[in-house]
Order: C-alpha cells, then structure tokens, then sequence
C-alpha cells in the first residue's frame, strides 16, 4: 500500500528504541535553523504527536527532511534509509487522491487510525466546552488550500489537489485535511456523508459550516473539484 510522508515518518519513529527517540527528539531542540524547535513542542510527546508537529511546522516534504537530518544525527542510518526509501514514492505527481488504508486481508479499512483515536480524544474537550472559533467562508477555505499546495510544492491549478487540502471545520477531527480524514478514518467520512444527506433533505442552509460538509462530501468522489 502507497504510504504518505507522514504516515512513514511517524512508522519509523515507532521503529525507534525509546534511547533512540530521546536522542531525536534532543537533536530537533538542537536544530540552529529556522522555524526553531521549542522544548514544549517535543518534552513528553508521543511519536504521533512529534510527527504533527514536524508537518505543522515544515509542511511534509521538508519535516521529511527534517526527518532523515535527525536520524543521521544521532547515527541511526538505517532508519534514515528506510525512510528514505519507503517515501521515494512521493517523487511522483500528488493528485490530492488519499492513499485509503487497507486491513490485512485488502478489505477497506473502516476503523480510525491510532492517529486518529489521538487528535479526537484531543478534541473532546473543546467540543464538550463550545471552543473552537469562527467558521470561514468558501473563498477563504480555498485561498488557505491553495497556499498549503504552494507550501507543499504543488501546482494550486489542480482543482482535486486544492479540495484535497481543505481544512475540516467541525467534529472530532477539526483542523485535518479533507485528505487526511479519508486516509485515517474512512468510517466517520461515511458517517459525515450519510448525515449530511439527511440534513439537506430538510434545510438550505448556505451557511460556511454547510458549506464545508458540502465540499467534503464532494472530496469523496472521483474526481471532485473545488
């Protein structure tokens, strides 16, 4: 199965011992280059939580270089080489299509992702409590899409490729791209989907919230465009 950067980033900081782990995690606070590293970012963090953060920070194709600088770093050479050759995929041309997880026997995979299981547990208190700050419109969703396909190296031409970079803006999983969700939690896109069906059977509603479940449901079908 396809694998993206940030999924073979995080693999492989699993592979890790939990010596070898410290030490990356110091080698990133050791970083002299820009944007810095900052201690609270990586003290007591999971793999999953340090990989988000190496994509936040970098965009995927320069956390992955991030990445191998580290290992070689602290001399873990062939982590540096597996990761290297498990991501060398990612020369071809990204589309915005998501590589959709599989179970052992090549059935679709409907079960979250660890990943997944952790940025909604995260996300439970700001739910329960109201937190989570306005809502954007259409046009600002695709000017931040667009900009994330620049960061990404991409070509913000590709209508599928921008959708793909569209920010969820409700739920468990606010603040991932329409992207992510299908590659970590194909269970709760169809749930979002089926629900979102039902709601505008019985309301119109153009809102920027509606808006957002319109086009992730349109990220679901091929090829979708913004």
């Amino acid at each position: 199965m396809a694998t993206t950067i940030k999924r073979a980033i995080r693999d492989e900081l699993e592979n890790l011992s939990k010596t070898d782990f410290d030490k990356f995690c110091d080698e990133l606070l050791d970083r002299r280059e820009e944007p810095r590293i900052l201690r609270r970012s990586v003290e007591n963090k999971s793999t999953v939580e340090i990989t988000q953060h190496l994509v936040s920070t970098f965009t995927e194709p320069k956390a992955l270089q991030v990445a191998l600088d580290t290992l070689r770093g602290i001399n873990c050479n062939e982590a540096a080489q597996t990761l290297e050759s498990k991501t060398r995929i990612k020369d071809s041309v990204d589309n915005g299509d998501p590589a959709l997880p599989k179970t052992s026997s090549g059935e679709l995979e409907t079960e979250p992702s660890q990943e997944a299981r952790e940025i909604a547990a995260e996300q439970f208190p700001l739910q329960a409590t109201g937190q989570g700050g306005p809502v954007k419109g259409p046009e600002e969703m695709k000017a931040d899409a667009e900009a994330r396909v620049r960061s990404e190296g991409g070509d913000p031409s590709k209508k599928r490729l921008v959708l793909s970079r569209f920010i969820i803006q409700f739920g468990q999983y606010k603040g991932q791209t329409f992207k992510w969700l299908l590659e970590n939690d194909v269970g709760y896109t169809v749930y979002v989907v089926a629900t979102h069906q039902d709601e505008r059977k019985s309301n119109k509603d153009r809102s920027p919230l509606m808006v957002n479940k319109v086009l992730q449901k349109n990220c679901t079908r091929p090829g979708a465009s913004a």
